[in-house]
């Protein structure tokens, strides 16, 4: 199998934030205090609110494509991925799994790691229950709101 190599463009802010990160956590031995307020299941449950208040008020607009079924006699409503909210849903909870898997085993600086250990292992960090606070929000909430807690990285500033 040939190997390829993908190039990602990383906004300047965000390699910034990401040499600072790396900068406090390996030399400093700064962490990030546990748990954070705004985790992955956060982040992620408001880019499916993002999206799709997106989707519901581009829904007025006239779509640029016709698209045809190749089963026309079907009665069943083609909605285009960029405005499918059950798709973004399925694909959100996919970064979640992948965020639950990947953390302890790539994403975290060995520094961190051992914090993460610590605070997985306690049992006294329980995780943080977040709640549907709004009442219908594209019911989006209904998928996400089970899904567990996981601590995120945070600002790190110094003191």
């Amino acid at each position: 199998m040939e190997e390829r190599t993908i190039t990602i463009e990383i906004p300047e802010v965000l390699k910034k934030q990401l040499e600072d990160d790396c900068y406090y956590i390996n030399r400093r031995k700064r962490l990030v205090k546990l748990p954070c307020q705004t985790n992955i299941i956060t982040i992620l449950e408001s880019y499916v609110k993002h999206f799709a208040i997106n989707a519901a008020f581009s829904a007025n607009e006239r779509p640029r494509h016709h698209h045809v079924m190749p089963h026309a006699n079907m009665n069943v409503h083609y909605i285009p991925a960029e405005k499918n909210v059950d798709l973004c849903k399925e694909m959100v909870d996919g970064l979640r799994i992948t965020f639950d898997y990947t953390l302890p085993l790539v994403l975290l600086y060995p520094y961190e790691q051992a914090q993460y250990k610590k605070v997985t292992s306690s049992k006294f960090f329980l995780p943080i229950k977040e709640s549907a606070t709004s009442t219908n929000s594209c019911s989006n909430q209904k998928c996400l709101q089970t899904l567990p807690s996981v601590p995120c990285r945070g600002n790190i500033a110094p003191t």
